[in-house]
């Protein structure tokens, strides 16, 4: 199994300039123009122009910048000849990307923000919801985004993002490594969660299948385009 994760800090940079042109897709400058603040067309940007330096750094056989289509849930798919997959993600001023073999999904997350107990209770489960009131309060809100990581980058790699009711899985973070357990008995998703470079931010990633590689915490290759 082939898994890569590039990230990048877009802080400072202005992908609408002209040096960055071959790394962006004429559609994808087009929708940038729709979206009216400005950090979030460079993150946008920044998404778009990592995913085709990161093809261009594992030597992909596609030429760039890369064409992808979208299924109707949103998630993005290269040609299928290149045997490829990808999936990106960004949040406060890092955009990151996985390259793999298999399906794959990742998250990204700015973890400043406390998280509400509405939203706590939005988001986990009956058995997630367990663990979580047994935690120490200091060390809730990091166990809360460690869920919100996993699920998000599960519900990518799956293709549906929440197309998927949240009430068709739950996650076991208790291990060494954070488990998907589908009530439906789907197929198999392999998830780590992790170390982003920076505190502020936790990110995770899910590759399709069971995979033992998959669960060592993969190097993330910050690039500065």
């Amino acid at each position: 199994m082939m898994l890569r994760i590039f990230a990048m800090n877009v802080t400072e940079k202005d992908f609408t300039a002209e040096s960055f042109r071959s790394c962006l897709s004429e559609s994808r400058r087009n929708e940038a123009k729709r979206l009216r603040r400005e950090k979030d067309r460079q993150l946008f940007l920044g998404a778009e122009a990592l995913l085709n330096r990161s093809l261009e750094m594992i030597g992909a056989p596609v030429c760039l910048p890369a064409v992808y289509t979208r299924n109707r849930y949103g998630k993005p798919y290269l040609d299928k000849t290149s045997g490829i997959y990808a999936n990106w993600s960004h949040s406060g001023s890092f955009v990151i990307c996985a390259l793999s073999d298999q399906e794959v999904g990742i998250d990204l997350q700015n973890i400043c923000k406390e998280p509400g107990s509405a939203l706590v209770h939005r988001v986990l489960q009956p058995e997630e919801q367990i663990y979580y009131d047994q935690t120490p309060k200091e060390r809730q809100k990091q166990l809360f985004y460690s869920y919100w990581t996993v699920k998000e980058s599960f519900l990518k790699a799956l293709g549906t993002g929440f197309g998927t009711s949240l009430d068709r899985f739950y996650v076991r973070i208790e291990g060494d490594y954070p488990e998907i357990i589908r009530r439906d008995g789907g197929a198999r998703y392999t998830c780590q969660l992790l170390d982003f470079m920076e505190k502020d931010y936790m990110a995770a990633v899910c590759v399709e299948g069971e995979h033992a590689e998959a669960r060592m915490r993969s190097e993330i290759v910050m690039i500065s385009l």
